[in-house]
């Protein structure tokens, strides 16, 4: 199964949202109080099985006299579903351009679309719907399970036991001899209960056992069937998974949820819509890697045997998630103000924000991005920003949600209007050595995305040393030693200033002029010019080892362009 339209009205924070995923995989990412989790809660509230008890602060604002309403339109549907005993009389058609039809034509897809309604009594109504059917059909818990999801969030341990509705229980199946076996074992306790010999139950361990590590969950011996005493009396639910004679509750919680996931996940044939609420909660980086990893595995597994691949929608606050994940499954949620209206928008250029997720991906759980267009801008912004909070009641830009982030060079436009068409707020910083194209100039201007440079044809480097006093650029030239060696320095100083020897070069920059034929600011180009060619600075460690002289040449000399293009970076971040 997988959902092909979600529509929420009324609900939480959200007034109303329209949302096509068009992908078997979505890693939900945005802003906090964007409405990420919502999203979840809406498909988990309209599809799942269980029952859901709603109070005032389920309904936008607290005010009950609007009613929820959730849309869920589901495709790849199960034959049970598609059924005429079941469900088969509500089947409406899915077009290939993804729009819904209650009369369905031959190269449409079946798909349902189950409405959940909530109104002032606080009673949930769930109804299947199709336009040509004079009266929805109202849906049982039972009907609603055929639809196949699974929600991970928090910590629910409810199917690490063969208790009543667990997955361990149905992948069981009888538990008769389980229950008598219990009625002795209610004076003998653990030692003699032996459940590890029911055949059933040992299997369901293995098998559970397999498909938690497949998800990456630790095992320390091997999962096995055993009695949880200290609970009111006993039943199917006093039976436990247990690791290694230790109750699998008592597991770490990243391994508790991989388990608890990967079995709910196995038990549904047809295609699981799993829903995983910030997937990194609880794990490690190499652990978050691998359960992504391992999901989209299993989908291409599925595509490959001609297998229902089911769909994973899932958050994240992490960098690592949606690295692993990828742009094409990339999904930004965004919410107006004061409206409350949600957007979950997908890359319309892949290939742009791939660049950014390559090198600066916690840049997109922002709300402002700054653009930069290469390792020497960036390296140089991320050391300045440092100067910038005493400026500003001591507030860094990281709790305004801005962020920095490497362009990638001439990349650099297509990922700020890439971002902007996500709903970012986004400008460039960017050198001045090769102007932007006409079309460039024309979109970024459409978009109303600023571009701060220093203008006149200048590079960073040239606008830093032509900046800087005599005193000052001695202090870059013994940077730039530390950091690539004196000789290397001194030698590429030489070869493009020829009539300074390499001990006149050693001494003080205030001397040169008595040695050269150039003047001050002619020695201040040729060092920018070697600098720019030799790539001294060019990496983001040095740049941001750069910064604090940077910013005081910019501090002496105001009215420089570097002074200036700096200062409009610090206010739109600071806007």
């Amino acid at each position: 199964m997988q959902i092909r339209q979600i529509k929420v009205a009324h609900f939480r924070g959200i007034e109303s949202l329209d949302w096509k995923p068009g992908s078997s995989f979505c890693c939900l990412i945005g802003p906090g109080d964007s409405g990420k989790s919502t999203v979840l809660d809406a498909v988990e509230a309209a599809l799942s099985s269980r029952w859901f008890a709603f109070t005032e602060p389920d309904f936008l604002a607290c005010d009950t006299t609007r009613p929820i309403v959730i849309e869920a339109t589901v495709g790849g549907l199960s034959k049970a579903l598609k059924s005429d005993e079941r469900l088969g009389l509500y089947v409406r058609g899915w077009t290939s351009a993804g729009e819904l039809r209650d009369e369905p034509e031959d190269d449409d897809e079946p798909v349902l679309t189950v409405r959940l309604t909530v109104d002032a009594s606080m009673e949930p109504v769930w109804e299947l719907i199709c336009d040509r059917v004079d009266d929805p059909r109202t849906l049982s818990n039972r009907d609603r399970a055929l639809f196949g999801l699974v929600r991970l969030a928090g910590e629910d341990a409810r199917h690490l036991a063969w208790g009543q509705g667990s997955v361990l229980s149905r992948l069981t199946g009888d538990t008769h001899e389980a229950s008598a076996r219990l009625a002795q074992a209610y004076k003998a306790a653990r030692e003699n209960a032996k459940l590890d010999e029911i055949e059933s139950l040992a299997n369901a361990a293995e098998k559970a056992e397999g498909f938690a590590k497949g998800l990456g969950a630790y095992v320390e011996g091997s999962y096995e069937p055993g009695l949880e005493l200290g609970r009111s009396g006993l039943s199917s639910g006093s039976i436990a998974l247990h690791d290694d004679g230790v109750p699998l509750r008592l597991a770490g919680l990243g391994t508790r949820r991989l388990a608890t996931l990967a079995i709910q996940k196995s038990a549904i044939s047809e295609g699981a819509i799993v829903l995983v609420d910030e997937i990194e909660h609880g794990l490690e980086p190499h652990r978050i890697i691998g359960a992504i990893a391992q999901l989209k595995a299993d989908q291409e597994a599925s595509v490959a045997a001609g297998r229902p691949v089911g769909q994973v929608l899932m958050t994240t606050h992490s960098d690592v998630a949606i690295g692993e994940t990828g742009p094409e499954r990339l999904r930004v949620v965004q919410m107006t103000r004061p409206g409350r209206q949600a957007a979950v928008l997908a890359p319309t250029a892949p290939d742009s924000i791939r660049a950014l997720m390559r090198f600066a991906p916690r840049a997109l759980f922002a709300r402002r991005i700054l653009v930069t267009e290469g390792n020497t801008e960036i390296g140089l912004l991320l050391g300045i920003r440092e100067h910038w909070p005493s400026r500003h009641a001591g507030k860094p830009i990281e709790q305004l949600g801005v962020a920095i982030a490497d362009g990638n060079g001439a990349q650099a436009p297509a990922m700020a209007l890439s971002l902007h068409e996500l709903g970012y707020q986004t400008a460039i910083f960017r050198d001045s050595d090769t102007s932007l194209s006409p079309a460039e100039q024309a979109s970024l201007a459409a978009a109303g995305i600023q571009v701060f440079e220093y203008g006149g044809e200048l590079n960073t480097e040239q606008s830093i040393f032509s900046a800087a006093s005599d005193e000052l650029v001695q202090e870059l030239l013994n940077f730039a030693r530390e950091e690539r060696g004196n000789d290397a320095i001194d030698n590429n100083i030489d070869t493009k200033i020829p009539d300074l020897t390499l001990a006149v070069i050693r001494e003080t920059f205030s001397s040169w002029e008595l040695f050269s034929e150039l003047d001050g600011s002619q020695l201040r180009e040729a060092i920018a010019d070697v600098a720019v060619r030799r790539k001294w600075f060019k990496d983001q460690r040095i740049g941001r080892g750069l910064a604090p002289m940077v910013w005081r040449i910019a501090e002496a000399n105001p009215g420089s362009s570097l002074a200036m293009a700096l200062h409009q970076a610090e206010a739109w971040l600071y806007a």
